[in-house]
C-alpha cells in the first residue's frame, strides 16, 4: 500500500459566488493534504458545485453530474454540492444513484458520511464557514471576493434566500486579509 495523497477534481457551474465557494472548497482540500487534478479520470474525489437558478442551469448541472460519473474511475467518490444540492438535495439523493454524497453548503465533502444526503445544519461534523475559509492563491491576475452571503429579501421571482439563507456580511479585516492572501492584481 502506498502513502500517495488522494487527488480531487472540482467542476464549478453557475455564478461567481459558486466560483468563490469552489475556491474555498479547494483551499480546504489542499490544506487537508489532497492534491488537485485537472481530470475527473485521475481523481479519487470528484465534486460538482451546481447551479439551480434557472431551468437551463439545473439541466446543465444534471448533465455534468452524469458526464463526470461516466468519466471518473469506479473507486472514486462523486459528490454534489452547491445551490442545486441545497435546494433539491433529497430529490438528487433519491434520483441519482450515480452520486455518492449530496452535501449542502458548508458541509465537508471529503469526509465519509453515514448517509447519502447531508444538508447544511444536519451534518454530523461541524459545518464550514464558506465566507471565511482560506483560498489558494489566485492563478489569474484577478479574483472575485465574496463580501456577503445570502439575502434577506423575499422576492417572488427569486429562490436564492431559500438556499443561501439570510444575509451575513464579512468584517472588513477578513476581506482585506483574503485580498492580500490571493495576491491578485485586480479584485
Amino acid at each position: 500500500m502506498t502513502n500517495q495523497a488522494k487527488r480531487f477534481y472540482v467542476e464549478t457551474l453557475g455564478c461567481p459566488k459558486n466560483q468563490v465557494d469552489s475556491d474555498k472548497l479547494i483551499g480546504t482540500l489542499l490544506a487537508d493534504g489532497m492534491l488537485a487534478t485537472d481530470s475527473a479520470e485521475d481523481a479519487d474525489l470528484v465534486v460538482v458545485n451546481t447551479c439551480a437558478f434557472i431551468d437551463e442551469a439545473r439541466r446543465e448541472s444534471i448533465d455534468t453530474i452524469l458526464s463526470l460519473d461516466e468519466q471518473r474511475k469506479k473507486s472514486s467518490r462523486l459528490v454534489v454540492t452547491g445551490c442545486m444540492a441545497e435546494r433539491y438535495g433529497q430529490e438528487l439523493a433519491d434520483e441519482l444513484p450515480e452520486v455518492d454524497l449530496v452535501a449542502g453548503f458548508g458541509v465537508p465533502v471529503h469526509t465519509p458520511a453515514p448517509k447519502k444526503l447531508i444538508p447544511v445544519g444536519s451534518a454530523p461534523v461541524p459545518t464550514l464557514d464558506l465566507l471565511n475559509l482560506p483560498r489558494p492563491k489566485s492563478s489569474s491576475p484577478w479574483a472575485y471576493i465574496k463580501i456577503a452571503e445570502g439575502c434577506d429579501r423575499t422576492c417572488g421571482f427569486c429562490a436564492i434566500p431559500s438556499f443561501r439563507g439570510p444575509q451575513r456580511s464579512r468584517d472588513v479585516q477578513s476581506i482585506i486579509s483574503e485580498v492580500e492572501q490571493l495576491e491578485a492584481r485586480e479584485i
